[in-house]
């Protein structure tokens, strides 16, 4: 009896055939097996097919393995790159993804060939985005991104900026204050957390005109749920891998049951208090000087199709969701990096705090005089190419591309690992070498350097809307602390970072011991 036979066999009992039985189950196994191969095998032809060389896929995960293995993505990346060169594909999951770490390449795709090049990548219908920023202005695509982009850009204007100096200002001297009050009573503090809450307390001002203070009120729900939103459980990764490795089943069993990348209950809170200040204002007919009320002006129930320059009302929570997220995290993180490094580098603590007593002295800081503060502006950069926000940046070809020599097909992914093209010794000198005088104008470092190896907001019309603002808030910021006091020490002496979700954060949080200013003489 072969297989064609039991066709026929439909009106006998198979109960009594247990050999048609087995057959049958070994027929139906070979045959799911067979699919599933192909299905996972058959993505992995494309750089075989173009000639371009890279690690070999494995089955399901393609490459990520490595990414995510104990080592992490930028050890991978590294490996990858001393291998393979400038350009090598690999596959994230079923995805195929360039890998670039040549600066002509990176100024094609982000610049020269945006239009391309305009969204980041994306998996699945972003399955694992939380739908209440879905549409904010980091996740967005296509003409959405364009539209919303151009109702967000004068929020972030200079004269904008300006205006908010008072806000920050304000929110960096408590900062400040706090962290002399423990400098007098001898008590370290995590920079991370006094750091995160000086951000939030900036995003809560200018953004909404709420004053929390979240610097002293570290519980205060705001502060809270900010914070919550980038501690990430090993859960999070877990899930990432079963929608990427089984799209067609996961993707359903997300959206039923709501599972996302941030926690549920964080964006339900950030969601209704948004809602309610929205609803707030309108009842009351009350316009405020701040980034929602602009939002607000521009709010519309019919965006016509090619974009009316307005806001649905879901795409105006969303910005306010995207103001936290995005608020925090930069500044927090490069704020407790820049402290981590002052305290093994007293000669650059110095130079800051002879650059706020010569610029600033016992004046209030203004957005004029935050431009004179060229050494501090430096050290902000020589710690964000250290410790880029993000250690990845990506991004997705829109339709069939021809890039230079190459013809990829939509939805090839674009990948920049931006940690190790920042610390690239073709790039860098000692690029491991913490050293803000390679940022100064003027220093044979500087004049060397190629804009598109040092992209930590990224580059071209997707630059990071709110990098001025960000950048004035830090400057501000270490202006108020070391005006108050000086680094003694900071821990661990031996400094890991995991870099789970392409998010640089140390293993151990970092603590700042520190003392008074007038109390304690600088390290010659």
């Amino acid at each position: 009896m072969n297989f064609l036979d039991l066709i026929h066999l439909d009106f006998l009992d198979l109960d009594d055939y247990p050999n048609v039985q087995l057959q049958l189950g070994i027929f139906t196994f070979v045959i799911f097996t067979v699919l599933i191969y192909k299905y996972f095998k058959h993505p992995f032809k494309l750089w075989q097919r173009l000639g371009i060389h890279g690690p070999e896929p494995k089955l399901i995960f393609g490459n990520v393995h490595e990414i995510y293995s104990p080592k992490g993505a930028r050890a991978a990346y590294s490996k990858w790159q001393s291998q393979y060169g400038r350009r090598y594909g690999i596959y994230f999951f079923r995805m195929p993804a360039l890998v670039i770490t040549d600066p002509e390449w990176i100024k094609h795709i982000f610049v020269k060939d945006f239009n391309n090049f305009r969204d980041r990548m994306s998996f699945d219908d972003n399955v694992l985005i939380n739908k209440e920023v879905l549409y904010g202005l980091f996740f967005a695509t296509g003409d959405v991104w364009k539209r919303i982009r151009g109702i967000m850009t004068p929020s972030f204007s200079v004269s904008k900026i300006k205006s908010m100096v008072a806000i920050v200002n304000r929110s960096a001297a408590r900062l400040g204050e706090h962290v002399l009050k423990l400098a007098e009573e001898g008590t370290p503090w995590e920079a991370k957390l006094y750091c995160g809450a000086f951000a939030l307390d900036v995003v809560t001002g200018t953004g909404f005109s709420i004053d929390v203070d979240s610097v002293k009120n570290l519980n205060e729900p705001f502060t809270r749920h900010g914070r919550s939103l980038f501690i990430y459980k090993w859960g999070v990764q877990l899930l990432a891998i079963l929608v990427h490795s089984f799209p067609i089943l996961m993707c359903h069993f997300y959206r039923l049951f709501g599972i996302a990348f941030f926690k549920s209950d964080d964006m339900k809170f950030f969601d209704r208090n948004i809602k309610q200040m929205i609803d707030q204002r309108k009842e009351d007919k009350e316009k405020r000087n701040d980034i929602l009320q602009n939002l607000m002006e521009a709010e519309s129930d019919v965006v016509l199709q090619g974009g009316s320059g307005k806001l649905t009302s879901e795409e105006l929570v969303a910005q306010g969701i995207m103001l936290f997220i995005a608020g925090y995290e930069t500044a927090s993180s490069t704020l407790q990096f820049l402290l981590y490094e002052l305290a093994t580098h007293k000669e650059v603590m110095e130079k800051i705090i002879a650059e706020i007593d010569d610029v600033i002295g016992d004046q209030e800081p203004t957005y004029d005089l935050c431009q004179n503060l060229n050494y501090i502006e430096a050290t902000i950069n020589e710690t964000l190419r250290m410790y880029p926000p993000l250690s990845v940046i990506h991004r997705e070809c829109s339709k069939p591309t021809r890039l230079f020599d190459l013809d990829l097909p939509a939805k090839t992914a674009i990948i920049v690992p931006v940690y190790n093209l920042q610390r690239d010794p073709d790039y860098w000198k000692n690029p491991d070498e913490f050293n803000p005088d390679r940022f100064l104008a003027g220093s044979t470092s500087f004049e060397a350097y190629n804009p598109f190896t040092f992209m930590p907001f990224g580059h071209g019309p997707r630059l990071c809307i709110g990098m001025k603002l960000g950048m004035m808030k830090m400057k501000l910021a270490v202006v108020h602390i070391f005006k108050r006091i000086i680094i003694t020490k900071a821990t661990p002496e031996i400094l890991h970072i995991n870099d789970f979700s392409s998010i640089l954060q140390p293993s151990v949080p970092i603590t700042i011991h520190c003392a008074p200013r007038e109390h304690q003489k600088l390290v010659k």
